[in-house]
């Protein structure tokens, strides 16, 4: 009787080839999705991060625009702060450049909404900034930003400050929060001394 010999065999049964294949599919998929979950994190974080620090110099502008002429010997007149189409105004002239709030494509980051309210007693300006995002997630309000500044020896021989009539944001906006309607579209400063 003769001997049969097996023969080496070499390569993949056509079972282990679509195990394998079936593995690297499933382990690709969940790449694709750590991926996107990784890509979104970092942009929602980004745009928080950029908002704040956009809403700081937009707070920033303001409260040296606003020192500026309270604090020094400036002309008697009339300035009013207010923003429109998301730019900060002093007597409708920009108070810094804005080109941080544009994309690439030319496209605004935000609509931006500023709100003002005045305490006589203490003499304190209060003010609110409100970015609502118009890229990421448009329509979503990104970051909100409340502070105030003081100013020191105010009286009526100095100037007088009044607020607009007008909420800056009124219930059903986009981006209004509660609260929102005590703070005034815009703020007048006028010099008398």
């Amino acid at each position: 009787m003769r001997k049969i010999s097996k023969k080496n065999k070499k390569g993949f049964t056509l079972l282990e080839l679509m195990l394998s294949i079936a593995i690297i599919a499933m382990i690709s998929g969940l790449f694709v999705v750590l991926i996107v979950s990784i890509k979104d994190s970092y942009m929602t974080v980004y745009n928080q991060n950029d908002s704040a620090d956009y809403a700081m110099l937009f707070a920033r502008g303001f409260e040296q625009a606003f020192y500026r002429y309270v604090n020094y010997d400036v002309a008697k007149g009339s300035y009013v702060y207010e923003v429109k189409n998301s730019l900060l105004y002093c007597n409708s002239t920009g108070v810094f450049p804005t080109a941080q709030n544009k994309t690439k494509e030319g496209k605004t980051k935000w609509d931006i909404y500023m709100g003002f309210q005045w305490d006589s007693d203490i003499n304190v300006v209060k003010y609110k900034v409100n970015l609502v995002d118009n890229y990421y997630n448009p329509g979503k309000l990104t970051y909100s930003f409340k502070s105030s500044i003081m100013v020191p020896h105010f009286n009526s021989e100095v100037g007088s400050i009044s607020l607009s009539k007008n909420p800056f944001r009124k219930s059903g906006q986009v981006g209004y929060e509660t609260g929102d309607e005590k703070y005034m579209d815009s703020i007048t400063y006028k010099k008398t001394k």
